[in-house]
């Protein structure tokens, strides 16, 4: 089973028990017959919290509404908000189906996979398209600094991809056909990393990630 699977099935299986109390409740849409158990709500809160976390990460829309539903007066304490609850749970799930979002240090915990290109690799093999792209992205960013480091090309410490292939194509690095590949790449990172899913498709991100490889192995021996 892999890490998405195992991911998918706990979320099904947490979004499963929470209808079934919401049935047990008599929930019809807009109230209860009678309240959840509050041991209920703190239970399925706490895992849906932590699974959030893991899969989301602690800053995504989905875990810090969790987290406000714990610590806020009006809902921390009352399992009317059970609902509330698992409405976050099941948009969680959603996005995380669509590839869209999860903590990728999570993930690639997870897998105890090796070096940076091989986990991109990875997550585009497992659906997770987006993400790769941001990694692999970054991992050209990183060749592209060490390429700066051996031509004794100065680096600010905050620069962008553009500018550091623009740099290495000045100075001879290379030709005009890798420095317009590398901006196309810099082009899908950026869309990545900015929540511009509907710019580029999984396949661009799976030859991302070969001609990333190629090109540290030609250029970085």
């Amino acid at each position: 089973m892999t890490t998405r699977d195992m991911i998918a099935q706990q979320f099904k299986e947490l979004i499963d028990e929470g209808q079934a109390i919401l049935r047990r409740c008599g929930w019809d849409g807009r109230q209860y017959q009678h309240f959840p158990d509050r041991g209920d709500y703190f239970r399925l809160r706490a895992q849906s919290l932590n699974l959030v976390r893991r899969v989301c990460g602690e800053g995504s829309e989905h875990h810090l509404e969790l987290r406000r539903l714990a610590e806020s007066k009006d809902s921390s304490t009352n399992p009317f908000y059970l609902v509330h609850c698992l409405g976050v749970l099941e948009a969680a799930q959603r996005d995380f189906e669509r590839g869209l979002l999860f903590d990728l240090r999570a993930l690639v915990a997870a897998e105890l996979i090796g070096d940076f290109t091989d986990q991109a690799e990875a997550l585009v093999q497992e659906g997770y398209h987006v993400p790769a792209a941001s990694l692999i992205g970054a991992v050209l960013e990183d060749a592209l600094r060490k390429l700066c480091g051996v031509k004794s090309i100065p680096v600010p410490d905050k620069t962008k991809i553009d500018h550091l292939n623009a740099e290495l194509a000045r100075a001879g690095a290379y030709d005009k056909l890798i420095q317009k590949r590398i901006t196309a790449l810099a082009d899908i990172r950026n869309n990545a990393d900015h929540g511009h899913f509907d710019k580029f498709k999984r396949e661009d991100v799976e030859d991302m990630v070969k001609w990333v490889r190629r090109f540290t192995a030609d250029f970085l021996r």
